[in-house]
């Protein structure tokens, strides 16, 4: 994983944007990027303390937001240009979104959601941490 460029948003997150590509076969390389941002869990993004309490014992103090992209079977010799058009496709479409001041606010209540509707798939830290 390498580290392609850095961009600092206006809404204080930093995307980070990892090329994770790699060869098929002699002619041929799997284009993937992998587009990464942390963001600080706060109790102003919730209505309720409890709905903090319960993201923040199972997701932690920072949730992560990755995005990937990939392309298959691309020509060695377009290589770099399919990566460029990802990530530009991505700035393009994308960037706006992950620099709106509601975004961290936005990707905090979805995860609520998610774990109220889906509480199966998810276990408190402070369970797991006891178990190991």
């Amino acid at each position: 994983m390498k580290l392609i460029e850095e961009i600092k948003l206006a809404n204080g997150l930093k995307l980070k944007i990892y090329d994770l590509s790699r060869t098929i076969a002699a002619d041929t390389v799997k284009v993937e990027i992998s587009l990464q941002t942390k963001i600080s869990l706060k109790k102003s993004y919730f209505t309720d303390n409890q709905d903090y309490d319960q993201v923040k014992n199972i997701m932690g103090a920072k949730l992560a937001y990755e995005h990937k992209l990939e392309r298959a079977f691309v020509p060695k010799e377009n290589e770099d240009s399919v990566r460029d058009d990802l990530i530009n496709t991505f700035k393009s479409n994308s960037l706006d979104y992950l620099a709106s001041v509601n975004f961290p606010r936005k990707m905090a209540l979805s995860m609520l959601k998610d774990i109220k509707k889906n509480p199966y798939k998810y276990q408190s830290r402070a369970n797991s941490d006891s178990e190991e």
